[in-house]
């Protein structure tokens, strides 16, 4: 059987995507005290991702300076270059901050038990 080549979704999409999947995880209504820990572990790793990407677009518009965007007024480019570093470090801490609680949402999961309703 041939491999698929994997597909790749215009950024609008997957931000879009990753905005209708963050509203779904705000609004859901209950969960088990044992699924916590693999939210959290899938939050993590979501924050280090976009981290990587918010990161990625900076150094992009950074490139850019010098080519595509050299039209562009300096201090603006600046400006958003460094909002988007900015935000790629929000991403980065919080995530740091989300893996320390793991082992306590383990703990709390063992000691109430896993199917306590949240």
């Amino acid at each position: 059987m041939p491999e698929l080549e994997p597909s790749v979704l215009p950024v609008t999409v997957t931000a879009s995507h990753l905005r209708a999947c963050a509203a779904e995880l705000e609004n859901s209504d209950t969960a088990g005290l044992g699924e916590l820990t693999a939210v959290i572990h899938d939050v993590v790793a979501a924050q280090r991702h976009l981290s990587g990407g918010l990161a990625a677009l900076a150094g992009r518009m950074a490139l850019g300076q010098a080519a595509a965007l050299a039209a562009v007024p300096s201090a603006e480019l600046t400006a958003l270059t460094e909002i988007l570093q900015a935000a790629a470090s929000a991403f980065g801490y919080s995530a740091d901050a989300l893996t320390e609680s793991e082992p306590v949402a383990r703990f709390l999961a063992d000691f109430a038990g896993a199917d306590t309703r949240l």
